[in-house]
């Protein structure tokens, strides 16, 4: 009986010797591909050169706007409701027109 236990361990200690040394294999990393240039539907020498200048430029017009539609949002009377149903008298398009020009030109506001 002892033969036999000594075969069994021996067995089984083979079996797992050679699974740790075929199992941990290394496997070889893949390669990823590199990422796609960006998108760009326009062809050669359309965008300028230095267009990220060009954009800070733009967004310098668009802030200027946006603080001159603040400016006159500030100045404006308050509401004079009027009526049944109530209706703005006399300052509601400026108010409408002030608030479209405030909501275009604020960049905090997500334009989807």
């Amino acid at each position: 009986m002892n033969r036999r236990r000594l075969i069994a361990v021996l067995g089984t200690s083979a079996i797992v010797a050679l699974a740790l040394i075929v199992g941990p294999q290394a496997v070889p990393a893949k390669k990823e591909p590199p990422p796609p240039p960006d998108y760009n539907p326009y062809p050669p020498g359309i965008l300028p050169a230095d267009l990220d200048s060009e954009l800070e430029r733009v967004r310098g017009e668009v802030n200027f706007i946006f603080q001159q539609a603040l400016a006159e949002f500030r100045a404006l009377p308050p509401p004079n409701l009027t009526g049944q149903p109530p209706k703005l008298q006399d300052t509601g398009f400026r108010m409408v027109q002030t608030l479209g020009k405030l909501m275009n030109y604020d960049e905090t506001i997500p334009p989807f």
